[in-house]
């Protein structure tokens, strides 16, 4: 790629308006998600009655159909190649991710998975975002992805020879496709309510095949539980959740991926509070590598190429 390359401090950046609002989409994005882990893994982990698949069921059975009248209605205003880049958005932020992710949930502790997926979805829109858009990170935001790198890669390393390593690998997959759904959607310039609405809706294509497979358990869960789980995943994780993150992205770029870093503090807190799985030295030191790196990540500058 050629061109030059000017390091702009993020105090100089252009301003956008609504940025502080962007922020506020980021933070009730990422308290939703840091809960999200906990629920998922009470349920997945032998806690509950429902398993992976009943929850991805819920979580876009119920915001797929919210979502159903919206896409209608925003379908004829849909950008050029807005359907093209729904499947993106679908593998990284539908069905197929939150199936994945559940699925690692059932092996790994919910601490592991907020730190190596939101917490390394930075890293991979970074590295998407310079192949796709042009963009490199600054000196600061370099040394920020730097060290949720580095977090990342010690709670990999000191884990590589027990179970969770399965688990590992589905949350690094997840993060990846997070990342480029989250390149492709800016790139792409779709709004975010359209971009929530297009990956619940398609994601609906999985219900057929959860109650064909015949592996519900809906049926025998405890009244309370089912409520539980169908506000979270229904409404909460999917259609609320979704939401403020692409609102997140569209007001604040290549920052809003940065917040998500911040869930492995939170997630690590309550599942610490409420699944009694208190982390060890090297869980404490990843998080915390990983929380400073995206508060360099977010102080950072970006340096634009071309």
């Amino acid at each position: 790629m050629s061109g030059s390359a000017v390091e702009v401090p993020a105090a100089r950046l252009p301003v956008r308006s609504g940025g502080t609002a962007g922020v506020g989409w980021a933070l009730l994005a990422v308290g939703i998600w840091s809960g999200w882990f906990v629920v998922t893994r009470h349920a997945v982990s032998g806690r509950g009655t429902l398993g992976a698949a009943d929850l991805v069921a819920l979580r876009f059975g119920i915001s797929g159909l919210i979502l159903l009248p919206v896409l209608l209605r925003r379908a004829p205003c849909l950008p050029r190649g807005a359907w093209t880049e729904a499947l993106w958005l679908v593998a990284g932020s539908g069905a197929p991710f939150a199936l994945v992710l559940s699925l690692g949930l059932r092996l790994a502790p919910a601490a592991h998975a907020a730190a190596l997926t939101p917490g390394t979805m930075p890293l991979f829109a970074a590295g998407f975002g310079a192949l796709l858009l042009g963009e490199r990170p600054g000196r600061v935001r370099g040394a920020g992805l730097g060290l949720i790198a580095a977090g990342a890669a010690a709670l990999v390393l000191a884990h590589a020879g027990e179970g969770a390593l399965a688990g590992h690998a589905a949350f690094l997959v997840c993060a990846a496709a997070w990342g480029i759904a989250t390149v492709r959607m800016r790139r792409a310039g779709l709004a975010a309510l359209d971009a929530t609405a297009l990956t619940c809706v398609l994601s609906l294509a999985y219900v057929p095949f959860y109650v064909l497979s015949g592996a519900s358990h809906l049926l025998a869960a405890p009244l309370g539980e089912l409520a539980v789980q169908a506000v979270y995943q229904g409404v909460l994780a999917s259609a609320v959740g979704l939401l403020a993150f692409n609102r997140a992205v569209a007001l604040l770029g290549a920052r809003a991926p940065g917040f998500t870093a911040l869930v492995p503090v939170l997630a690590t807190v309550g599942a610490a509070l409420l699944l009694a799985e208190v982390p060890g030295p090297v869980e404490v030191l990843a998080v915390a590598a990983v929380a400073a790196g995206v508060l360099l990540n977010a102080l950072g500058g970006t340096r634009r190429v071309g």
